[in-house]
């Protein structure tokens, strides 16, 4: 087995576990940090790409514990002598293709950092020629990362994946996908879910929901017709299989939809700090429970994302025979505190 390290939103640890024993099943988690995990397992590096709740994943060179003062100095010095590092490095790439140019990077607590020109001359010096690799510190194939956490680890590492630059492909609010895909894994997909996602925006998560897990008919629905089309646009060019419903309808208003008809609603509601609400985000979240309420099926499940989590508590106290609170994470999206509430509607 090889270790491999990925990274994932803050405050999501318990769910990610879950993720990965289930994605994975011979996967051993070795440590479970804030926003990374560190794990073993047989699978291939393209069945790890295919995990869409990582960020980015790494491949494991050395773990390094008790640093001192300066961890980025120990690590790369460590490596430097190392004469067996040249080893390590060709045996943990065997069959797994990173390219053909690579450049150092050094990261301490998640900031760059620098190091000296005869250090970085060192280790290049080592890893050049394995596998035909050559340095380009401009523009590479891939990377080698000294990273050093909070929590008193560090690590020599091969990056993976690279980030998405999402800030470029993404409408401003629209979702990143690793969230949307967490959002609809804590729903407990099934195959016979009737899914709702009614604050469907650019449809991150109704999406996520209909490529990535099984369903019986999705909706998205959002009370701007400008988003309407564009999720209706955004379908063309995917290849989705199954019902795959796009309307125009107030969320506090779900008119269209039977009493109980909804097995999962998956929404992320205005927070009010990013729109104006013609109401207080109170009484807002309270007239969209009630509606949710209604929808859902017996036993039916809600997960709501949201910044507003003293207004959405509130609203819910409101509520606390028929929507029981069965799980909360709390996150950062987009550096905003925020948290992902998992509800249940009380049986019949």
């Amino acid at each position: 087995m090889k270790k491999y390290a990925s990274t994932f939103i803050t405050g999501l640890q318990d769910i990610v576990k879950e993720m990965l024993e289930k994605m994975l099943p011979d996967m051993r988690v070795l440590l479970l940090l804030d926003g990374l995990v560190v794990y073993e397992t047989d699978a291939s590096v393209d069945e790890l790409k295919s995990l869409r709740f990582f960020i980015n994943s790494f491949l494991i060179l050395e773990i390094f514990k008790n640093l001192h003062g300066n961890p980025i100095y120990e690590m790369l010095m460590i490596i430097s002598k190392d004469r067996n590092v040249e080893k390590t490095i060709r045996s943990n790439l065997k069959n797994i293709d990173i390219g053909r140019t690579f450049r150092i990077m050094a990261l301490n607590k998640n900031r760059h950092v620098s190091f000296s020109d005869k250090l970085r001359n060192n280790i290049e010096r080592k890893i050049s020629g394995i596998k035909g690799l050559k340095v380009d510190r401009g523009r590479p194939d891939t990377e080698f990362w000294f990273l050093y956490r909070d929590e008193g680890y560090g690590f020599f590492l091969v990056r993976l994946t690279s980030h998405t630059a999402y800030e470029e492909i993404l409408e401003k609010g629209e979702l990143k996908p690793e969230l949307a895909y967490t959002l609809c894994f804590i729903s407990d997909p099934q195959e016979e879910d009737i899914f709702l996602d009614p604050f469907c925006g650019y449809g991150s998560i109704p999406i996520q929901r209909a490529l990535s897990f099984p369903f019986n008919m999705v909706f998205a629905t959002d009370k701007d017709p400008h988003k309407k089309r564009f999720v209706r646009n955004k379908l063309k060019s995917l290849r989705i299989k199954g019902t795959f419903i796009v309307k125009t309808q107030n969320a506090l208003d779900l008119e269209s939809f039977e009493d109980n008809f909804i097995h999962k609603i998956v929404t992320d509601p205005p927070w009010g700090v990013f729109e104006e609400l013609d109401k207080d985000i109170y009484d807002f979240y309270s007239l969209m429970l009630k509606e949710f309420h209604r929808v859902l099926r017996s036993n039916g499940i809600l997960v709501i994302l949201t910044a507003r989590k003293d207004e959405l508590e509130n609203a819910l106290s409101d509520f606390e025979e028929e929507l029981r609170p069965l799980r909360k994470y709390d996150i950062l999206v987009s550096g905003k505190k925020a948290a992902i509430y998992k509800i249940r509607k009380a049986s019949l």
